[in-house]
């Protein structure tokens, strides 16, 4: 009878801290000896992402039964994790910027949705994002940061066998971004624009919901930065997003905002709504703009604020339509 009680106290005591080789996550609930998976292997398979630089994922495991288990991994291969026995759902993403990629309503499969926060400044010329024009439509959406690079799988169907043998969980993430590109093509003046070209464009997906695999429903803009390239009088600048948001399509208006040094700026909206949402690749739209005409710049730059600095102010923001030529 000894014997026996020692045995139930050493599995009491296994289970009742979570400690897997390379990740960590949330402790299982008192009632957890009845319900355990032991060993289960978690094995992130990047065939459908070969390219991929990732150092670290998360794991989110949901079921009727239990509380939402989350794990991290400080690798891109997996690990060995404890977890409840029975049907699940499952979310995994890339978590190199944590910082960036935020999560709200996790506790929730159908719900949980990766976003980004909102921006104070647009980092190119660093103009206050406080009283900027903001395109005609648009003025209440959020304005974002663009996403860096992300990488996910989901699933609704995963059983976990109630056992202390080993057992394989093994998930495939790919690219969940769209990559976008706008270029301004024979750009007039362009000798002036010596500095980064701050821009947004609106109307799109304000984040990602992996358990339905398509953008959210929220609008906002994104905010992005231009390159000058004075030998091809061009600028151009790649970023990513989430894409457009889920439903009717909806009109996308590039803004562009350049400061001068007597406080004064050009603002000028571009409607791409079609090269948008019409592109024929929605991961992978390029926006193209001919014959935009800058004005004479300052000699001197206006220099982006140092770390910790404060942002440059616009006192007032002469307003050009332009009409897009494709």
């Amino acid at each position: 009878m000894k014997l026996s009680f020692n045995k139930i106290s050493f599995v009491l005591l296994s289970l009742s801290a979570l400690v897997s080789a390379g990740c960590t996550h949330k402790n299982l609930r008192d009632d957890a000896p009845t319900t355990i998976a032991n060993d289960v292997e978690v094995i992130f398979d990047w065939s459908k992402a070969p390219d991929a630089q990732v150092s670290s994922m998360a794991l989110y495991l949901y079921s009727d039964e239990h509380d939402v288990m989350n794990y991290w991994f400080n690798n891109s291969k997996g690990g060995t994790i404890k977890s409840y026995g029975g049907k699940h759902a499952a979310v995994c993403h890339s978590n190199d910027d944590p910082y960036v990629h935020l999560l709200r309503n996790q506790d929730s499969y159908d719900d949980i949705e990766i976003y980004t926060d909102e921006t104070a400044v647009l980092i190119g010329q660093g103009i206050s994002t406080l009283g900027i024009p903001r395109a005609e439509g648009t003025e209440d959406e959020p304005l974002r940061v663009t996403p860096p690079m992300m990488y996910c799988d989901q699933s609704d169907d995963v059983y976990l066998k109630v056992s202390g043998l080993s057992q394989t969980l093994t998930f495939y993430p790919e690219e969940l971004l769209c990559h976008y590109t706008v270029e301004f093509v024979d750009v007039e003046n362009i000798q002036s624009a010596d500095l980064r070209i701050d821009a947004t464009i609106s109307s799109l997906a304000g984040g990602y919901r992996p358990s339905l695999n398509r953008p959210s429903s929220e609008v906002v803009s994104h905010a992005f930065t231009l390159e000058a390239d004075i030998e091809k009088n061009s600028m151009s600048s790649k970023f990513l997003t989430f894409g457009v948001p889920d439903g009717e399509p909806r009109p996308h208006i590039l803004c562009l905002y350049i400061a001068l040094r007597d406080r004064t700026g050009n603002f000028y909206t571009f409607d791409v709504s079609d090269q948008v949402n019409e592109a024929e690749d929605p991961r992978n739209v390029n926006i193209k703009i001919y014959g935009l005409k800058l004005p004479e710049l300052p000699t001197e730059p206006v220099d982006p604020p140092e770390q910790g600095g404060v942002s440059v102010e616009v006192d007032t923001w002469d307003t050009i339509h332009f009409d897009v030529k494709v």
